[in-house]
């Protein structure tokens, strides 16, 4: 983590904040986790929340260190933040370090000439002016479309970005990556963009993510020293298993609940939960000590820790 953004969080009225928000939420633990947000609804959890000392609120953990429940987890914004800009654009990107968030998240394809962009679907259609597959479409093509202006005329003109450009913001900005690959990645195509994260000094600020066992598989086998998440449904000991097979450094559910978290946590594997709006589910993923909360209010989320205090 960039000793800038460190100090950025580490300072003032946010680092205090994200303690007394903490020990806040230990006295509604027990009305959180009894509404467990995945299948495991049966689940109970012996642990109390364990409100963070004054020196652990002002020192972000890094990814690999895992929460226990009540601890703050990083805020991710979904595809940047994507409720003030376009989304998965720079200025998406930009708003979500404004906003105060950890990171963002972006989702990353390969146009036809093999150029890793950032964009979520597989054609441009509801995205940009454009029309077709991202894969059918050289870069040029990608970059003269206007993926802005379908969300609002003020972003007229916004490019798909690449990710060289999202790293190069990144490197000079005050916000991490968590990259999503969509789809099945070969090891050949992984290590060409792990040259360009490794190109931008970003090893340490950048998490990698993919539905894909194949290509969370790759990811660990190409670049062992960049976390890696399996994104999933929800956890149970089977996902565990089979993540801990693949090489995956963290489990990243829709759905969990804290028997799930804990199962993960105990075989040493990250949460980071995709993708929650609102108070409650905050509270109770929260109270379960996620590592991590993917969100399309990065602001919002931001705000509500400071709510609580």
């Amino acid at each position: 983590m960039s000793v800038h953004r460190r100090r950025l969080w580490a300072t003032g009225i946010i680092g205090i904040a994200l303690w007394t928000a903490v020990t806040t939420l230990s006295s509604s633990a027990p009305e959180a986790l009894a509404q467990p947000v995945d299948s495991d609804r049966s689940a109970t959890t012996t642990n109390a929340l364990r409100p963070l000392l004054p020196n652990e609120a002002l020192t972000l953990q890094p990814f690999l260190s895992l929460r226990e429940p009540g601890e703050i987890g990083a805020i991710i914004g979904h595809r940047g933040d994507s409720q003030a800009a376009p989304e998965n654009t720079m200025p998406a990107f930009a708003s979500t370090a404004e906003a105060g968030a950890e990171y963002f998240e972006i989702d990353l394809r390969l146009s036809s000439d093999g150029v890793p962009v950032v964009i979520h679907d597989k054609t441009v259609d509801r995205t940009t002016d454009g029309e077709g597959l991202v894969a059918e479409l050289t870069i040029d093509e990608l970059r003269s479309l206007d993926a802005g202006s379908w969300f609002d005329d003020s972003f007229a003109g916004t490019a798909i970005p690449t990710l060289d450009e999202v790293l190069a913001h990144a490197a000079a900005g005050d916000a991490g990556v968590v990259i999503e690959y969509k789809g099945a990645w070969s090891a050949t195509e992984v290590a060409g963009t792990v040259e360009m994260i490794q190109d931008a000094g970003l090893e340490g600020e950048v998490i990698t993510q993919s539905f894909s066992k194949k290509t969370v598989a790759n990811i660990a086998q190409v670049a062992p020293g960049l976390p890696v998440g399996w994104l999933t449904k929800t956890i149970d000991s089977s996902i565990v298993a089979t993540a801990q097979k693949i090489g995956a450094d963290a489990v990243n559910p829709n759905r969990v609940g804290p028997r799930g978290v804990d199962l993960a946590h105990r075989a040493g594997l990250g949460v980071f939960v995709w993708t929650h709006d609102d108070d409650p589910d905050w509270a109770a993923l929260t109270s379960m000590g996620v590592d991590g909360i993917i969100t399309n209010r990065p602001g919002a989320l931001v705000e509500w820790m400071l709510r609580r205090a």
